[in-house]
């Protein structure tokens, strides 16, 4: 079932030091952003043969180590 949350509107520049922070560990920011993206996450989910749960959870992990990684 996927959950309903409400849009959160960012400048650019909120959201650039949004992923500064989250890249540093701040577990907070590092949620927000999961929570930014979530929705998108799920409608791609659907196009990726594995079950959508499974395909979630990589999109959110290849996410978090992207921002991790500092790219």
């Amino acid at each position: 079932m996927e959950k309903e949350s409400t849009p959160i509107h960012l400048s650019e520049d909120e959201l650039c030091q949004l992923i500064r922070q989250a890249a540093t560990s701040d577990k907070n920011a590092l949620q927000k952003v999961i929570d930014l993206f979530e929705q998108e996450m799920i409608s791609l989910s659907r196009f990726i043969k594995m079950p959508q749960e499974d395909a979630l959870q990589t999109l959110k992990l290849a996410l978090i180590e992207l921002i991790l990684s500092g790219f």
